[in-house]
């Protein structure tokens, strides 16, 4: 029975398993995907996208793979539950970081760059409200 649990633990031996974490990367490079207008500008914003959520997806994989550790009492997993783990978490940071870039998120701080310095613009209205001490 151990020999056999350790065998299927080891590596992805059923086809299932092999062609659902074929499908997982390719969703994980979909959702990354940063398509412009050329190809140097795509890979370079894909890339740029991978490693923006790098951080954030293996610092959950982490947290996750512990408390998974935790609850069933495995010792340590195989490679391809790692990568999967990371792979779905990564997706999700991915369509959130994607929903605020075409929701038009970067336009306000893209503007507020090219307001001119407001040093003093509030001068006269902040006068004339007295303050109080509690």
């Amino acid at each position: 029975m151990y020999g056999k649990i350790q065998a299927v633990e080891n590596d992805m031996t059923s086809l299932r398993e092999k062609i659902t974490f074929i499908l997982t990367a390719i969703a994980f490079l979909l959702f990354h995907l940063r398509i412009s207008t050329d190809m140097q500008a795509t890979a370079s914003g894909t890339l740029y996208q991978i490693l923006l959520t790098a951080p954030y997806a293996i610092g959950f994989t982490y947290i996750i793979t512990v408390v998974f550790k935790k609850m069933t009492g495995a010792g340590k997993l195989p490679w391809d539950r790692y990568l999967r783990i990371y792979f779905t978490i990564a997706i999700l940071f991915a369509f959130f970081f994607a929903l605020y870039e075409y929701a038009g998120g970067d336009e306000e701080s893209a503007d507020l760059k090219n307001l001119p310095i407001l040093s003093g613009c509030l001068e006269d209205d902040t006068r004339k409200v007295p303050l109080y001490l509690a």
